[in-house]
């Protein structure tokens, strides 16, 4: 198995800042909360919101001036594949998906237990957009125009145009990435996905049709960014992902990195390579997208870290930094970067961290780790 581009990186070099002394030292501020499962979270606008276990649904709680509140609204099946943004009005607003049938949600790193923090759009059905204002509460279904059988997840609302994915009849399973605004209510705007295989690696075309589908998606101002994962002829192994960038003015896409998935921690040490990077869901952050990577380091998983990628709408190579320690998800807020941290080390020779009530999660502010240019230009993961 490859190991993912990801994980090859330049040396990052880091000035040490002097250490205050213990009686100097200030406690460490408290979690914003404390999580018991993985699930998105998304800041913007002076909220941050994510997804809690209630019984066999789950709510959405959100943090504002200083508290921690369940927003008014029903629950789902299911984590809420919420993006925080802002209406036509200014207002703060909460975007995300209701289902006939809600899609299942998958961990970073495959981690076990409730939740996720990722979508998997093909397990649901009978999706719309719905909005809801956080200050009031107040929920309503966006009118986006859609064909019958369409479905659609994982919307992001910029001043009141939303950008979501969308599984329509007459594209098979390749997911489109589309844009609306309510100054063109019956206009659709249909962007670069991911990319797709183009022969088929000596197999037979009809042995795996091709099969492209977005986990996560972002806006902010003029870039959409988005986790893509990919299957199909060509395509080396299982698991195979990109996170790309397109700009909304260009219609153009950017390929900011792509790796594979993993195997499990098999034979002696020596005996083959395991992939040990998993990706993240990316958050645009002016017009730059920022994602982190969950890496896996030493053999059979000895302990986790994470990277922290930046990369810009149309440049060849991110920059990149190791976090002071692993997280599971990101979302910015102006300056300030929040991240879902384990608060414990996994069970020796678990395959990746989880949040669980066990194994409990902080949703905290973290401090962004300088970053320094790649040295490689990602390439689509196809053979």
């Amino acid at each position: 198995m490859r190991r993912s581009c990801a994980v090859v990186l330049c040396a990052v070099v880091i000035a040490c800042a002097a250490v205050a002394s213990p009686a100097a030292a200030e406690p460490a501020a408290p979690p914003i909360a404390t999580l018991t499962a993985q699930t998105p979270i998304s800041a913007g606008a002076g909220w941050l919101v994510w997804s809690v276990p209630v019984g066999a649904r789950w709510a959405l709680e959100a943090y504002h001036d200083g508290a921690v509140a369940r927003v008014p609204i029903a629950s789902r099946s299911q984590p809420f594949d919420a993006s925080v943004g802002t209406d036509s009005a200014g207002a703060a607003v909460a975007v995300f998906s209701r289902c006939s049938r809600t899609p299942q949600m998958d961990g970073v790193g495959g981690g076990d237990g409730a939740g996720g923090a990722l979508v998997v759009p093909s397990s649901g059905s009978g999706c719309r957009i719905h909005a809801v204002v956080l200050a009031s509460g107040r929920e309503r279904s966006l009118p986006i125009p859609a064909p019958p059988r369409a479905s659609d997840t994982s919307p992001s609302m910029w001043r009141g145009a939303v950008t979501f994915a969308r599984r329509a009849p007459g594209h098979g399973q390749v997911w489109q990435v589309m844009s609306w605004a309510p100054r063109r209510p019956r206009a659709l705007v249909t962007l670069p996905h991911g990319a797709i295989p183009s022969h088929c690696g000596g197999e037979p075309c009809s042995a795996r049709p091709a099969h492209g589908e977005v986990q996560s998606l972002s806006r902010d101002g003029s870039i959409v960014t988005f986790l893509w994962s990919v299957e199909g002829p060509g395509v080396v192994g299982e698991g195979a992902w990109e996170e790309r960038i397109d700009n909304l003015a260009t219609r153009t896409s950017t390929l900011a990195d792509a790796g594979f998935g993993h195997e499990a921690c098999t034979g002696p040490v020596g005996e083959g390579e395991i992939e040990s990077a998993w990706p993240e869901a990316p958050v645009a952050a002016g017009r730059e997208a920022l994602f982190a990577q969950l890496d896996a380091v030493g053999y059979c998983f000895k302990s986790f870290a994470a990277l922290l990628n930046s990369h810009s709408a149309g440049a060849p190579r991110s920059r990149a930094g190791r976090l002071a320690q692993p997280v599971l998800a990101l979302a910015r807020e102006g300056s300030t970067l929040y991240g879902l941290v384990p608060q414990l080390p996994p069970p020796a020779g678990a395959d990746s961290p989880t949040c669980s009530s066990s194994q409990p999660c902080s949703l905290e502010p973290i401090s962004v780790p300088a970053l320094a240019p790649q040295r490689f230009t990602p390439s689509p993961p196809f053979v």
